[in-house]
């Protein structure tokens, strides 16, 4: 029976990140900012929530997820175990998203690419958020596409809300998770703009109203982090 290379391209390029990533994760020292994450993150949920996004001066979101992972199990292994687990869950996603763009052979070699990528590896060994910034990318790359590119035209009548509501919990995710990825956010209203897509421009400028108020709390903090980089060392 003909297996199409869709159905086993994702797990070999899984196996092959897994065979490189576990046991790195498992041998490799950590650095300094692997230290500053368990030092951040060793006290439990309730210590990480108060004080991550001051002690770290980074959106605080990913130490408190990481707490909680810790609070399974302590090592740094473990610790590292999440960032393997984000890339894993990327990759899976990532075909969906290079199918939006190039063809089925595209699709097979990016996919490799993506996945063996010696970033992506790296990204998963490090006790860091950059894996989760890689996955939350592709998710809101993907939510962007179904809900701002391909549902523009007047004939496609009334909009799929589900998938909306759901952009708007991940800018959300995504500005509490890392700051940069507002440029993400901010470069998805300037190609809307470029296209000429303006209906989709109004409900974007709509939705990330609602994201810059659920976002300003952390915002206030925000502003004092910049202020202290912008400081002397005493």
């Amino acid at each position: 029976m003909q297996i199409k290379v869709e159905n086993w391209i994702v797990p070999a390029v899984i196996g092959l990140h897994l065979a490189i990533a576990l046991p790195s994760a498992y041998y490799l020292n950590i650095w300094v900012d692997e230290a500053s994450t368990l030092y951040a993150t060793e006290q439990g949920f309730w210590t990480a929530f108060q004080n991550a996004a001051a002690e770290q001066k980074q959106a605080p979101l990913y130490f408190w997820i990481l707490s909680l992972w810790r609070s399974v199990e302590g090592s740094i292994f473990f610790a590292r175990l999440f960032s393997v687990l984000c890339s894993i869950v990327a990759i899976t996603l990532f075909p969906g998203l290079a199918s939006r763009i190039v063809g089925r052979t595209g699709v097979i070699l990016l996919t490799a690419f993506f996945g063996l990528h010696p970033f992506l590896i790296w990204a998963s060994l490090e006790i860091r958020v950059y894996s989760l910034v890689i996955l939350l990318s592709i998710i809101l790359i993907r939510l962007f596409l179904d809900v701002f590119w391909d549902n523009d035209s007047p004939e496609t009548g009334k909009r799929q809300w589900y998938p909306t509501a759901w952009f708007l919990f991940t800018t959300i995710i995504a500005l509490y998770t890392n700051y940069y990825l507002g440029f993400l956010l901010a470069g998805f209203f300037a190609a809307l703009l470029v296209s000429g897509k303006w209906r989709a421009a109004r409900l974007y400028l709509l939705l990330m109203a609602g994201t810059a108020v659920a976002f300003f709390p952390l915002f206030l903090e925000t502003v004092r982090e910049f202020r202290s980089k912008s400081s002397g060392y005493q």
